[in-house]
């Protein structure tokens, strides 16, 4: 599949589903938990409520109930006009009235201290005082004049949640001998009775309950996970095998690529580890960070199908060769954007030549239109070449290499993801990257590009790698080294061809390289145009030496020779192209 990660996110789905589902569950269940406490308390606080007017209802019946005076029931003055109020029996005994608002306070201020539900009798003219409707009464009354219906709500009394519910109290016949000075008739509604009940308790009944239904959720949550989770694995292994299976089809074809050329060996490794600097310097997610991290692993993978003449060739390309090697790209392209796992990353690999202000290849890409990740790629990969020493130039150092970077910041690079790399990559340190034979197999590699096919000695293009003026180059001696040059010239080598043959003529070349190698060996030296010799030494040669060599193989023969000795500071050594047409004039001075 496309996207390498789909499985986890589809599991991740279904897990998210299956939480939301059981959460649901867990919620609704919680919230009818909760309303039936609520629905309980209320049916308990109307059950009180019921209780009172019964009550009422029994002493108004009777006129009242006469009890004896104490400091807990003393008389009420707010009866003091009824005549009969307080009456002393035939044993002597002081007693007094008690209304049925009087008995209805006490009981409920009782039942209060015992149980906690409270009750109040109420009214918006109340006789005492103590009947004084609070805040929510108030509310609860006013209500109850429009609708004359029960009034309840849930509030807060001191910081405590309680059910509060008030009920209408009508004016019957019994309630007009203390009240009938009001005005009041029967059938008015005179006030109400409220219950006012905590739910506290009722909640933690209800919660003790949904404690064991929350564990039965969680459990069948956990297996749900489990099972999930199972699934998910699996998934996902036989998802990774499959990618790793191409994966490392793909890594082997790069590793062939390295076998070919060792530079790109560490070349996609290092690339790779810039790339992820740089893109957590931006903050990229860590998807697309694994993304780009994979894209540098096989940027290079298109090369497969470069020729090993260009591939290998430790020198500048020609415009031809670049051309053919530009191609790269795209292969990487067409070859990975075949494998679904690997089709997200192929327009990166595509695109990652690409130059900010469209001057790059293969399609001329400018601005936002290369990816964002090709773009970073871009960066890390000349930052690579910029710090690598290759056979034909040396490598920058990091300062160098950064303030390259900026310098083409909006030209050849996204100016802001350029400003972030010289951040991220200014603590990189280098090691020992060049171009170098490390092993035979790279020894006779150089030779074959850098060392005459017939006599072994290095050829034009070596001795361009050694006169080249950007020094630093890996394969360079460097100036200090090579101080002196010495010109061999071979004269009249086409007539001993003519006359002894072309093969005993490379013979006698074969012979006087061999010979001068083993006598030079602190000095480099170079065939020239066939029949002409190049050394390059530390220090003066000894001419007396060259000619004991030359005198023994050209003795008998029809070919001459001449010695030019010079110091390499001269200017006619300041190139291949002026010290071959400066030896060009002195052979035919001396001819």
């Amino acid at each position: 599949m496309r996207n390498p990660n789909f499985i986890g996110r589809l599991m991740n789905m279904i897990l998210l589903c299956w939480t939301v589902l059981l959460l649901g569950f867990v919620v609704t269940v919680f919230w009818q938990s909760k309303s039936s406490a609520e629905r309980l308390a209320y049916n308990d606080a109307r059950a009180s409520i019921r209780k009172d007017i019964a009550y009422r209802k029994w002493a108004a019946s009777h006129g009242g109930v006469y009890v004896p005076i104490s400091e807990h029931t003393p008389a009420n003055p707010y009866l003091s006009h009824l005549p009969n109020r307080d009456v002393i029996t035939n044993d002597g005994q002081h007693l007094t009235l008690m209304n049925p608002a009087y008995i209805l306070s006490q009981v409920t201020q009782d039942y209060a201290e015992y149980y906690g539900t409270k009750g109040h009798l109420t009214s918006l003219q109340p006789l005492n005082p103590k009947n004084a409707p609070d805040l929510w009464e108030i509310k609860a009354l006013n209500e109850m004049a429009r609708t004359f219906t029960e009034y309840s709500e849930l509030t807060d009394i001191d910081g405590e949640k309680f059910i509060r519910v008030l009920e209408p109290m009508v004016v019957i016949e019994g309630c007009l001998k203390c009240h009938a000075k009001q005005g009041y008739q029967v059938g008015d509604l005179r006030g109400g009775i409220s219950a006012s009940i905590p739910i506290a308790s009722y909640y933690e009944d209800a919660f003790d309950k949904l404690a064991y239904v929350g564990t039965f959720f969680v459990v069948l949550w956990l297996i749900g996970v489990a099972a999930i989770c199972h699934y998910k694995t699996r998934a996902r292994k036989y998802l990774q095998e499959k990618q790793n299976d191409v994966e490392q089809y793909l890594f082997s074809l790069v590793d062939m690529i390295e076998g070919r050329d060792s530079y790109t060996a560490g070349h996609t490794k290092r690339v790779a580890d810039y790339c992820v600097r740089i893109a957590k310097a931006l903050d990229i997610c860590e998807e697309q960070i694994e993304q780009l991290r994979r894209a540098a692993m096989l940027h290079d993978i298109g090369k497969i199908a470069t020729p090993d003449s260009i591939l290998l060739k430790p020198a500048r390309l020609s415009k031809a060769e670049f051309s053919i090697i530009q191609q790269h790209a795209t292969s990487g392209f067409q070859l990975l954007n075949r494998i679904d796992t690997f089709a997200d990353i192929a327009g990166i690999v595509q695109a990652h030549h690409e130059r900010y202000d469209g001057k790059g290849y293969p399609n001329g890409l400018k601005g936002d239109e290369i990816p964002q990740l090709a773009q970073i790629m871009a960066i890390a990969d000349a930052f690579d070449a910029m710090t690598t020493d290759r056979i034909y130039k040396g490598r920058k150092s990091v300062q160098e290499s950064l303030l390259e970077i900026e310098r083409l910041a909006g030209e050849q690079f996204n100016p802001l993801y350029a400003e972030v790399a010289v951040k991220a990559l200014s603590t990189v340190e280098l090691s020992e990257t060049n171009q170098a034979p490390k092993n035979t197999t790279e020894r006779q590699r150089l030779a074959y590009f850098y060392n005459d096919q017939l006599t072994g000695l290095y050829n034009r293009e070596y001795l361009r790698v050694q006169l080249a003026v950007e020094q630093g180059s890996s394969l360079q001696l460097g100036r200090e080294n090579i101080q002196y040059a010495a010109a061999i010239y071979l004269k009249n080598f086409s007539n001993y061809n003519r006359a002894q043959g072309w093969e005993s003529g490379d013979q006698l070349l074969v012979e006087i390289s061999t010979q001068l190698s083993d006598r030079l060996t602190s000095a480099l030296l170079f065939r020239l145009h066939g029949d002409d010799f190049l050394v390059l030494s530390p220090q003066a040669l000894d001419f007396d030496t060259l000619k004991e060599i030359l005198n023994r193989l050209t003795n008998n023969t029809c070919v001459r020779y001449e010695f030019e000795q010079f110091e390499l500071s001269n200017e006619q050594c300041h190139s291949v192209e002026s010290l071959e047409a400066y030896m060009d004039r002195q052979s035919a001075t001396l001819s």
